[in-house]
C-alpha cells in the first residue's frame, strides 16, 4: 500500500478481498448489491478500512449473506459451453478449450468454486439456441441469425431471456459469408435461372433473401445442404451457386473452384457472438466473467499468434492448415460493441425470423437482443486491458482491435 493511501486508511480491492476471503467477482457483486463502501480515485477502487469493518458487522447479522470465507462445494457444479467447429468466425471456443483458458480463469477468478466444464458441439447455431432454452447449454457461440432467432423465440417462450455477452468474429460486407458460383460455369448460366444451395435456417440462408432481391432472383429453387456438401457442389461443378461462410469461402477460392458474386445491394456485416440466458448469467456472474476473460485471451492469441492458432484449429477440425490460416486472417477478432455493430443488428432485426403473430414485439417492448456489457467490462478489467466505455464505441471499427 502506498503512503498516501495509508494516511487515509484506504485498502486496495485485493487487500479487502484478503480480509473477507472472497474472489474479485464476489466483492464486485457485494459493491453493487450490498452497498459495500468504496471510493474511486481515477481508475483505481479503494475501500475505507473502518467502514469495511462496520459493513462486515452489519451484513454478518440477520438474514444477510454470510461473510465467511468461500469454501468449495462438495460436488462440482456443471457449466456447459456450446460451440461450433464448422464456422470460422466462431473458432474462439476451440482455442479456449485447446489452451485450457477457461479453466485458468476459473482458477484465478473463482478459486473456491468447484466447477466441471462440459463442451457441447453442435452442427449449427439454431441447435445451440434450443439447448440454451432447455438449459443444457449455458453459454453458446452463434452467428447473427441465431441471435435474432433467440430474441424472437423469447417473445413466445417468456421464461427464456437471451442476452448478448460479447461479440466474437466479425467480417465486413462481402467477406466472411458470400454467394459463390463455380469458376467453371460462372459465365454460362444466368443466376436468375440457377438453383442455389446453402445451409437452411442459418446466417447464410437468411442472407440469401438479400441476394434474391439484389440480383432479382424471383423464385430461385433453394436446396438445403450441409456446408461441406455445398463446397463439394461448387468444387465439382454440380451446383449453380451456393452461399458459403468461412472457412469454406476461402477453401473454394484457394482451390480455384469458386468466384464470389458482387455483394452490391447486400449491406450487412457478418457478426457472431456469445449468448446466455440472462437469469443464469446473473446467478453465475463470476463464471460468466471468467469465460469472457478466456474469450478475450483467445482473441489476443489468434491476433498475436495466427500461425500457432491455425495449427491448433487444424488439429481440432481437420481443415487444411493453409485454409484455416487464410480464413482467420480475414476475420476481425473483437469482442467489443461499436455503433457500427448496433446498426448492423438493428438492420438485421427488421426481418423477424419467426413468422407467427406471437413472435412480434408488443407495443413499447424492444425487439432488439439485450446486450449485457458489465460482464465484459469486468473481464477486461481483470486482464488489465484498457477500460471499456459504458456506451458503444463510436463510429467505425478501429484499425487495431484490443478486445
Amino acid at each position: 500500500m502506498t503512503m498516501p493511501n495509508r494516511q487515509f486508511d484506504l485498502l486496495t480491492l485485493q487487500q479487502a478481498m484478503d480480509i473477507l476471503g472472497v474472489s474479485r467477482a464476489t466483492i464486485d457483486r457485494w459493491r453493487k448489491d450490498k452497498r459495500l463502501p468504496y471510493v474511486k480515485i481515477g481508475k483505481e477502487i479503494f475501500v475505507e478500512e473502518k467502514k469495511l469493518h462496520s459493513w462486515m458487522q452489519t451484513f454478518s447479522q440477520g438474514n444477510a449473506e454470510p461473510l465467511a470465507k468461500e469454501t468449495p462445494s462438495a460436488s462440482p457444479r456443471l457449466v456447459t459451453i456450446g460451440y461450433q467447429s464448422g464456422a470460422a468466425l466462431l473458432w474462439s471456443p476451440l482455442i479456449i478449450r485447446k489452451l485450457g483458458l477457461f479453466e485458468e480463469q476459473l482458477q484465478r477468478l473463482c478459486p473456491d468454486e468447484n466447477i466441471r466444464i462440459e463442451w457441447v458441439h453442435a452442427p449449427n447455431g439454431i441447435e445451440l439456441v434450443e439447448e440454451l432454452i432447455a438449459g443444457r447449454v449455458r453459454i453458446a457461440s452463434v452467428g447473427d441469425f441465431p441471435m435474432m432467432m433467440s430474441m424472437a423465440l423469447s417473445r413466445v417462450l417468456t421464461k427464456f431471456k437471451p442476452v448478448l455477452l460479447a461479440f466474437d468474429g466479425k467480417t465486413p460486407v462481402g467477406e466472411g459469408i458470400s454467394l459463390v458460383v463455380p469458376s467453371s460455369r460462372s459465365s454460362r448460366k444466368p443466376l436468375s435461372a440457377a438453383s442455389i444451395a446453402t445451409v437452411g435456417h442459418s446466417s447464410a440462408s437468411f442472407r440469401l433473401d438479400e441476394w434474391t432481391n439484389a440480383l432479382d432472383l424471383r423464385t430461385p429453387p433453394i436446396i438445403h445442404r450441409g456446408m461441406s456438401d455445398c463446397l463439394d457442389g461448387i468444387v465439382g461443378g454440380s451446383l449453380d451457386a451456393s452461399v458459403l461462410w468461412e472457412p469454406y469461402l476461402s477453401w473454394a477460392k484457394m482451390a480455384g473452384a469458386g468466384v464470389t458474386v458482387s455483394g452490391e445491394g447486400t449491406g450487412n456485416d457478418y457478426l457472431t457472438g456469445l449468448l446466455a440466458d440472462d437469469r443464469w448469467a446473473q446467478d453465475n456472474e463470476a463464471v460468466t466473467v471468467a469465460y469472457l476473460a478466456a474469450h478475450l485471451q483467445a482473441h489476443q492469441f489468434i491476433r498475436n499468434s495466427p500461425d500457432m492458432a491455425a495449427r491448433l484449429i487444424h488439429g481440432a477440425t481437420g481443415y487444411p492448415v493453409e485454409v484455416v490460416a487464410k480464413a482467420i486472417s480475414k476475420i476481425r477478432w473483437d469482442a467489443s460493441l461499436y455503433n457500427r455493430d448496433l446498426q448492423t443488428l438493428e438492420s438485421l432485426d427488421k426481418e423477424d425470423p419467426v413468422r407467427f403473430p406471437e413472435s412480434q414485439p408488443k407495443p413499447g417492448v424492444s425487439r432488439h437482443l439485450p446486450i449485457r456489457k458489465p460482464y465484459l467490462h469486468y473481464a477486461a478489467d481483470s486482464l488489465k486491458l484498457p477500460a471499456l466505455p459504458d456506451a458503444p464505441l463510436p463510429g467505425d471499427w478501429s484499425e487495431q482491435p484490443i478486445y
